[in-house]
């Protein structure tokens, strides 16, 4: 036999001895604590996970009230609710059963000075039914809780009408409470093995043909069709034989009831059973509604998660063949931000209406599963088929959509897993068809990508650097390392540039070529960068009050940095804070990040008006504009180490490279040439007048403790070998 775990919560140590006694006696309870206040009973719960919770109204720190609406929110569990100044059926009765109390008990009449058996007795009896009772909490509708509300309150009514003759005070309120909810009042006895019904007040229903003067008198199967006194039957078997309350639903007519049946003993002897009857159609309605929400997108009319893995599992049950087909919007989010989320919302019920329709030939289920995120269930008999169907998606989301005056034109990126081949787990297929769907965005999007091992190894690799990419800042996991940069003409250190090294203690170095994309993807490229700027800017500072040569410090800016607007006030905050002059900082950005040349233009002429230097990195690989490139306030033109690797042997390269140099000499610009390693390359840039070089072959990317060593190298104004 099951025991119920009881947590009794009141602030007077007396009535929570009184409680845990009344529960001793009965054998299914076990009191496995107490607490004194509402805000001592939230922790308890956590603690004790109890089955049932009995809660005093009136405590200090936080009320019985208050404490319910927690406990309902956060830690759902049947609460009874005992109070020592407060009648049953009062307002605060009431406020406690619509917040989720399964019922209410007016201590004095619990604990009576000449201890009341039958009372306790109930007590016990309505613990018990509560612990059968389903919770509605508090974020679940208005409506639900107001029937879960009402099938309490009909059985605290049932409570009243039985103690009746003892308690006639509330003769009156309990006449108002049945014609409020347009109740129904039966009594019935058993009689030969038939219901009885002795008692019949209401006019529930009065529109069915059925009064009080053709029920009294007679049995179940006289007043109510066949088919319904068959259901009602066993219910009210049951309240007689097993003498404990019993509700249930009918449908009659189109109509929703709820029942509640309490049994009535005298002298030990089972005499009657009340039954109390109202009208829950319109709740009942409403959770048909609620049922549907709670299963499908009110945006699409489709049908969301909730019903993906038991489709999947019905599926695998009939050895059925199947795809998970995952498809993602390309550049939703774009289209949602700059036309405007009533116009994302169209765009969003059109592409769930397509989808929809391409399905209508083929055996498929289409859900929603995010903003911009569907999900196809596809049965098919061949590759071809499903490849067919993948094909017909593409062409589906690719046709125009035209909303008011804008044509937008989308794209999808699909993922395919199928079952049995890649998995027979339903959450695996789902997630493999995400991964697939993700690298088919990666390599562009406006395609259909099936998962394989290798997709799902890259997509892994991305996933966990994602994740550890997160706290590596805070566990101070990346270090600056310093190249330096070599002015031909004087021999000496002119610069160097700050590059950012992880060092993850899970994933080993990690090179920027993987972390950079991901960390500007998810946002993280501001905090990192930060601390670049940060770190670099103290460490040339430190260089400098050590007495090396006051030189350049050369920070990447990634172009999520390079457009935001607090980056300025970022930079001044950071050379005031190290005490770095700003002609000491230098901002390397790339051609691609001035393709919006007039907020390029903006943001380069505030950094020059700050004393800031800047450099073109990468110079030849992306967008240029030579007509632009002049009007950009920018110092040093950096030449992609892919030109001058190898210049000696390419001549195609040193073309490049000398163009380079002398378009640089026009515009007044000072070269920088990246990538050399080898003596005959550095010949060929100083032949073509190349003023600084970087490169493997004056040095390495360094920590900053190897830096000095680098300064006192070219301290004697010299390169060796030239």
């Amino acid at each position: 036999m099951r025991k119920y775990r009881v947590l009794i919560v009141d602030d007077a140590i007396v009535m929570r001895n009184r409680i845990a006694n009344l529960f001793e006696q009965d054998e299914q309870f076990t009191v496995v604590g107490f607490a004194v206040n509402g805000a001592n009973a939230l922790d308890k719960i956590v603690e004790l996970q109890p089955d049932l919770v009995t809660l005093d109204v009136e405590m200090p720190e936080l009320d019985g009230l208050a404490a319910l609406r927690q406990i309902m929110t956060f830690h759902p569990v049947p609460v009874i609710m005992l109070s020592s100044c407060t009648e049953e059926c009062s307002n605060v009765a009431l406020q406690a059963l619509e917040l989720g109390a399964l019922d209410f008990f007016q201590k004095e009449t619990l604990f009576q000075r000449t201890q009341n058996a039958l009372m306790e007795e109930e007590f016990l009896l309505r613990c018990k039914t509560a612990m059968r009772k389903k919770l509605f909490l508090r974020n679940e509708t208005s409506m639900l809780g107001k029937e879960q509300s009402i099938k309490i309150h009909l059985e605290m009514l049932t409570f009243l009408l039985k103690m009746e003759e003892d308690m006639l005070h509330f003769h009156d309120e309990l006449q108002d409470q049945i014609k409020q909810q347009n109740g129904l009042l039966v009594k019935f006895h058993k009689e030969d093995h038939k219901f009885i019904y002795t008692t019949w007040q209401g006019s529930l229903f009065n529109r069915l043909g059925i009064k009080e003067n053709l029920a009294v008198g007679k049995d179940l199967f006289a007043i109510f069709p066949k088919d319904k006194a068959d259901l009602m039957a066993p219910y009210y078997q049951a309240a007689w034989d097993n003498e404990e309350v019993i509700d249930f639903e009918t449908e009659w007519h189109g109509y929703y009831y709820l029942t509640v049946l309490r049994p009535i003993k005298r002298d030990g002897v089972m005499t009657e059973v009340i039954s109390l009857t109202v009208d829950i159609t319109e709740s009942r309605s409403m959770e048909e509604r609620i049922r549907f929400l709670i299963h499908h997108d009110p945006l699409t009319g489709l049908p969301n998660r909730h019903g993906l893995s038991k489709w999947i599992e019905d599926a695998i049950a009939q050895q059925e063949r199947f795809a998970v087909v995952f498809v993602n919007l390309d550049h939703f989010k774009l289209a949602n931000e700059t036309l405007g989320h009533d116009t994302g919302d169209r765009i969003l019920q059109v592409m769930a209406r397509r989808l929809k329709n391409s399905t209508m030939i083929k055996d498929v289920s289409v859900f929603r599963v995010g903003s911009d995120e569907f999900i196809g269930l596809v049965k098919h008999h061949s590759l071809a088929e499903l490849e067919g169907f993948a094909h017909t998606i593409v062409q589906t989301i690719n046709q125009p959509i035209r909303i008011q005056d804008h044509e937008i034109y989308m794209s999808p990126s699909i993922g395919i897993s199928q079952y049995p081949q890649d998995d027979i787990d339903p959450d695996n297929l789902i997630r493999f068809a995400d991964i697939a769907m993700e690298y088919a965005k990666e390599l562009g999007g406006n395609q259909v990508q099936y998962f394989n091992s290798q997709i799902y190894a890259k997509i892994e690799r991305r996933i966990k650097i994602e994740k550890h990419l997160r706290k590596a800042l805070e566990k101070n996991e990346f270090i600056l390392v310093y190249q330096p940069q070599v002015n031909l003409l004087v021999n000496q250190i002119v610069g160097f540039e700050s590059l950012i090294r992880w060092e993850s203690p899970e994933l080993g170095r990690v090179s920027p070529l993987e972390f950079i994309p991901i960390a500007e993807e998810t946002g993280l490229i501001y905090p990192i960068g930060k601390w670049v700027l940060r770190e670099a800017c103290s460490q040339n500072k430190s260089w400098q009050e050590l007495g090396f040569p006051k030189v350049s410090m050369a920070v990447n800016l990634s172009s999520k940095q390079f457009y935001d607007q607090s980056l300025k006030e970022q930079i001044n905050s950071i050379l005031q804070e190290t005490g770095l002059e700003p002609q000491y900082l230098e901002l390397e950005i790339t051609e691609s990040m001035t393709m919006d040349v007039q907020v390029a233009l903006t943001t380069l002429n505030s950094f020059r008006n700050m004393g800031l230097k800047i450099a073109m990195d990468d110079f030849g690989t992306g967008y240029s504009s030579l007509s632009y490139l002049k009007e950009f306030p920018i110092h040093h033109l950096k030449i992609d180490q892919s030109f001058v690797k190898d210049i000696s042997v390419n001549p195609t390269n040193a073309a490049i490279v000398n163009t380079i140099i002398a378009l640089a000499r026009n515009l007044k610009l000072v070269v920088i040439a990246e990538g050399v390693e080898n003596d005959d390359d550095l010949k060929i840039l100083q032949e073509f007048n190349c003023d600084t070089v970087q490169g493997y072959l004056f040095s390495r990317p360094v920590e900053a403790s190897e830096v000095p060593e680098i300064f006192d190298r070219f301290s004697c104004n010299r390169i060796a070998n030239t």
